[in-house]
């Protein structure tokens, strides 16, 4: 099983469905799930889909919050501002940092602080692990992991499916009628409901130019607008 797969042979084999006793085409079926997870990690430009460490060097702004690039955040090892290192905040009220939640873990990318600020200017420095864990892991999931949501797996898997059974029509276009006539008929690389999950994951937040994204929105209103602002 490759690191990047984001389901697993077996799932695979009971969706076709292949007895699972039948091998034969397991060589296969593993290069094809390999495939078309980087293909899904690609068009959805997540190839961080699957939980991993990071370590990112960013600038403060000011504020309170650090959105970081990664998600969803699972646990921090560290988090430095200028010289200051900072703990955890015991119970999301004393002084310290805490994680963000939300019900939807496509949501948790937010880091808080209490008692302090990520200083204008001042170097931040953030080492923490994100990401979802990758099927067939063995064992329970621990404290803080957070499982690979159920219609990513299966747009992978459907889409492992339609490929594998469109292999003798891999590379055509066009399909020949009963009459010898020739139809020109685009064959779509996934499915209609794979296509749909690309487009929920596909990433376009968080954004961490907090700066740039105000400007962008202040720039965005009518010049009428602004100019009202500054006379209220």
């Amino acid at each position: 099983m490759s690191v990047q797969d984001l389901t697993t042979i077996e799932n695979l084999k009971g969706w076709l469905p292949i007895n699972t006793a039948t091998t034969s085409d397991d060589n296969n079926l593993t290069r094809l799930i390999t495939a078309v997870s980087v293909d899904f990690m690609r068009a959805t430009h997540r190839p961080d889909l699957l939980q991993a460490d990071y370590t990112e060097v960013r600038e403060g702004d000011g504020s309170k919050r650090l959105i970081v690039y990664h998600w969803p955040l699972v646990s921090i090892a560290s988090l430095q501002v200028g010289a200051a290192t900072i703990a955890e905040s015991a119970d999301k009220v004393a002084s310290g940092y805490y994680i963000d939640q939300d019900i939807d873990p496509e949501r948790v990318w937010n880091i808080y602080l209490i008692g302090s600020e990520f200083a204008d200017g001042s170097p931040v420095k953030i080492a923490y692990s994100a990401g979802y864990v990758q099927p067939g892991t063995p064992g329970p999931l621990t404290a803080g992991q957070v499982a690979l949501p159920g219609d990513i797996e299966q747009a992978v898997i459907d889409w492992c499916a339609y490929r594998y059974k469109m292999r003798p029509n891999v590379g055509i276009n066009a399909r020949r009628s009963t009459e010898g006539e020739s139809n020109e008929t685009e064959l779509l690389d996934a499915p209609p409901n794979v296509l749909q999950v690309i487009e929920r994951y596909k990433r376009c937040l968080p954004s961490i130019d907090r700066r740039g994204d105000e400007r962008a929105e202040r720039l965005a209103k009518p010049f009428f607008a602004r100019s009202a602002g500054k006379h209220k």
